[in-house]
Formats: structure tokens, C-alpha cells, sequence
């Protein structure tokens, strides 16, 4: 477990390829996305091995219904008794998760493929909350519904710690801010416009970001943000 800033861990124990994050508050712990299906007592383990007992994790936050987000997030609601919340529109996907399909229709064969594997085959999770944009949540946490990655993706910003939790809204790859891959990405068009509205709605709230993928952004998140926006429109004029 890796401390980003103070209240919130990265269970880094699941490794590099995807994050998730526990969130510590008043109110008791908050997952914020639970990683591939086989990460599940990887994270049971991290969360108890730092002292903290599962019935603390009140609520997990699927940020969206990709296996890498949401893959854990049945067996975990059942071993802590948390509840279970997204954005409306991917409310199918966590119930429903083989309605994920890459955008790219060459992979399409090969991920049927990789759901015989229950590594890659994710639990059906009820859904307890549903999410709208510019919901404040008990955490503090605002809801900003940033589209495109999937129909349903949210970001979380937390205002008072100037921390932006992206999701897949965004990546951070060798150091460089990037949208979201185009073979998994089947609105490449709502992705951009996201990260405009992320500039230009929260830029100047934001000074932290972490990411589904990638290393975190500890200062002048914001900026980098704007101005990602600035080459992905300026490239379009």
C-alpha cells in the first residue's frame, strides 16, 4: 500500500498494469476501482495487512465497467459488505460485463477468447448507487462524467485536496498525458471532449492526479491537463 497524498493508498501489491486506490475517511474507506478478477485477495490481503478490517470499506467506486476496473468488485462487495456505485450509463456493464467489447473489432475474437479464463471473466456486481454528474458524494468526492472510454466513465475530484482521480479519462504514459487507447476507446470524440471539459470546468482545481494507468501527477495537474487540451484541439484546427 503507497500513500499518494495524505487519505489516499494506491494498493500498488496488484503491480503496474492497473491502479486502484483506497480512499480513508470520517466515514470509514472508500475503493476506488478493484482491479482484474485473480486481484481479489491481493487486495484483501494489502487492506488488512495495513491494519484496516474489511467491514471499514463502506463503498466501491467503479470508475467504469472495464475487466482491469471492475473485475474484483463482486467478490469484494461480498467480503466487506460495502456498496457497490457508478455512473447510470455503466450500470450495464458492471451487471452485464460481457457487453464489453473493444472498439477495434480485430480483438473482438480474442477477447471472447480470454473470458474462458475466469481471470479475464468478471462476476456480474449489483449495482447499489448510481452516479450523475456534479453528484458530491459523502467522500467529497464530485462526480464529473467524462465519456468516450466508455459510455458511463467518471472522473472523481476532490476539491479541497486539489486531486483528480482520472480513471481511463486519461493516461499517463512515459511521462506524457494521452487519451485513452482507440481499440478500446469507441468514442474517441467524447474522450477528447472530456478532457476539454476537464480543463476547462476543474483545470484550476487540480493539482494531483492518479490513473488507471500510469504513475501519478503530484503537482500542476491542472496545467498539463490544459494544455493537453491545447494540442488535441490545436491539432484539429
Amino acid at each position: 500500500m503507497k500513500a499518494i497524498i495524505p487519505g489516499l493508498w494506491e494498493v500498488d501489491e496488484i503491480g503496474e498494469a492497473v491502479h486502484c486506490y483506497v480512499w480513508e475517511w470520517q466515514g470509514g474507506l472508500t475503493l476506488i476501482d478493484t482491479g482484474m478478477p485473480n486481484h481479489v485477495h491481493t487486495v484483501i490481503d494489502a487492506i488488512t495487512g495495513h491494519g484496516w478490517a474489511l467491514h471499514n470499506v463502506r463503498r466501491i467506486i467503479i470508475t467504469h465497467g472495464d475487466t482491469d476496473h471492475m473485475g474484483g468488485a463482486a467478490k469484494l462487495k461480498k467480503a466487506t459488505g460495502a456498496v457497490v456505485g457508478c455512473h447510470s450509463v455503466d450500470k450495464i456493464l458492471l451487471e452485464n460485463p460481457s457487453q464489453r467489447k473493444p472498439a477495434a473489432f480485430w480483438l473482438r475474437p480474442m477477447f471472447a477468447v480470454a473470458r474462458l479464463s475466469p481471470n479475464f471473466n468478471p462476476l456480474p456486481v449489483p449495482v447499489d448507487e448510481l452516479y450523475v454528474d456534479g453528484q458530491t458524494l459523502p467522500e467529497g468526492f464530485i462526480v464529473v462524467h467524462t465519456p468516450g472510454h466508455t459510455p458511463g466513465h467518471i472522473s472523481l475530484l476532490h476539491r479541497a485536496r486539489r486531486l483528480l482521480i482520472a480513471g481511463d479519462a486519461l493516461n499517463n504514459r512515459g511521462g506524457k498525458l494521452s487519451l485513452p487507447p482507440p481499440a478500446f476507446t469507441p468514442d474517441m470524440e467524447n474522450a477528447r471532449r472530456s478532457i476539454w471539459k476537464l480543463a476547462k470546468k476543474y483545470g484550476d482545481d487540480i493539482d494531483t492526479i492518479v490513473f488507471g494507468h500510469g504513475p501519478p501527477v503530484m503537482q500542476n495537474g491542472g496545467h498539463r491537463i490544459k494544455s493537453m487540451m491545447s494540442q488535441i484541439y490545436s491539432t484539429e484546427v
